[in-house]
């Protein structure tokens, strides 16, 4: 038996579920609950469909066994259903948040990200950061009725809060969400501007689903990035700090088990998700170690044909694609890629509902911005190498 404050009992059904837009009919007689069916609409979209050649940390390796995103928010979806079943939570809602809050991730991961993020300032459009990305993709950008391009997919406020409020490299110990009255439309409009704007005010999630994801999106990559450097010899396992290995364990699956045991153990009878004084400690350790590690040696790593950085030649052919295709839209010219293969997530102004972007060049740098988020890393590959004149 659970007892009265058990968190389980503060987990969201579906009857609570709320959408911006009023459902169609035939969305009305729908036999798939609210967030199941969330869930349908965003494995259905394109921006899910692009995970599969996006970059989780390692890029420019041939190597099939190497994580990518399409596995890595799959792995978050299961490891956060499995706490979401034992604290009874609503394991749809989990699943769908945790499929979609990566859908805004540039190519080339956080490193892509950074490097966008720069071009944002330059050109005047604020920040740009994949959670908020994420956001436009899904109630903006993609379309589930090329008639009606207002209402993107139409998602629960619930899943979209879980998006703009996921963040796996946030240390947390614990975390409540936002129980008193929710959140409202207003409240997810006002984080989702401030996103673009500073992104610098914490996010902090309406459910206990969202933060099940949350803390499910930390455990799924930290010891599966440290097998993947171990299989690229970037590291070797006896370099895990002492006190990590003693603590967690030194292979994926027992880092996995540890955490997902002690948050479930620290959380079970509790009004809160978190982890154990000792498991936190030690899992804020490991964190600082994969960064110093393997993503900054990643980062700086010479690239097979060239003498610069990663992080050098990433950051020219970002701005090449940026330069070239706000030409391209400055000029009309419909044969290049980004009329091409993006014409259909341009918006229309008239439709615009709550976020009105900074104009520069008639909104064309958000377009063009937004056709650089969406690419897969293939794909910017090959219009890099179409504007490149080298």
């Amino acid at each position: 038996m659970r007892r009265d404050s058990d968190i389980g009992d503060k987990a969201i059904s579906d009857s609570e579920a709320v959408r911006y837009y009023e459902e169609d009919e035939e969305s009305d007689i729908d036999i798939r609950p609210a967030f199941f069916r969330d869930g349908d609409r965003i494995v259905h979209s394109k921006a899910y469909a692009r995970y599969i050649d996006k970059t989780q940390v390692f890029f420019g390796i041939n190597n099939a066994n190497i994580t990518h995103r399409s596995l890595h928010v799959i792995l978050v979806a299961r490891i956060a259903r499995q706490i979401g079943r034992i604290l009874k939570f609503n394991t749809d809602l989990i699943e769908a948040i945790a499929l979609s809050h990566d859908v805004g991730h540039t190519p080339f991961g956080h490193l892509g990200e950074a490097i966008l993020n720069d071009i944002s300032l330059r050109n005047h459009m604020g920040v740009f950061n994949h959670n908020a990305q994420g956001i436009r993709w899904l109630s903006r950008l993609e379309k589930r009725f090329p008639e009606k391009p207002a209402n993107g997919l139409n998602l629960t406020l619930q899943v979209l809060d879980g998006v703009i409020c996921h963040d796996g490299e946030v240390n947390e110990r614990e975390l409540k969400p936002v129980l008193i009255n929710g959140k409202s439309w207003e409240d997810h409009f006002k984080e989702y501007k401030e996103s673009f704007n500073t992104n610098q005010v914490k996010r902090i999630p309406m459910s206990f689903e969202a933060i099940a994801v949350r803390f499910a999106d930390s455990i799924a990559y930290i010891g599966r990035d440290i097998e993947d450097a171990i299989l690229l010899k970037i590291i070797k396992r006896i370099d895990i700090p002492k006190k990590c290995r003693n603590t967690l364990g030194d292979t994926n699956r027992t880092i996995m088990k540890t955490l997902i045991m002690d948050l479930l153990n620290t959380s079970l009878h509790n009004d809160i998700i978190g982890y154990s004084e000792d498991i936190f400690e030690a899992f804020k350790e490991l964190k600082k170690f994969n960064f110093d590690n393997i993503y900054s040696r990643r980062d700086m790593h010479k690239s097979e044909d060239s003498k610069n950085s990663y992080m050098e030649k990433l950051t020219k052919q970002f701005n090449l694609i940026f330069e070239n295709s706000l030409r391209d839209l400055e000029e009309e010219n419909f044969k290049a890629p980004i009329f091409k293969d993006h014409i259909e997530y341009i918006d229309d102004e008239k439709y615009t509902t709550y976020f009105e972007p900074n104009k520069q060049n008639g909104n064309l740098s958000l377009i063009a911005r937004d056709f650089i988020a969406g690419m897969s890393d293939h794909y910017f590959r090959k219009v890099s190498s179409m504007y490149n004149t080298d």
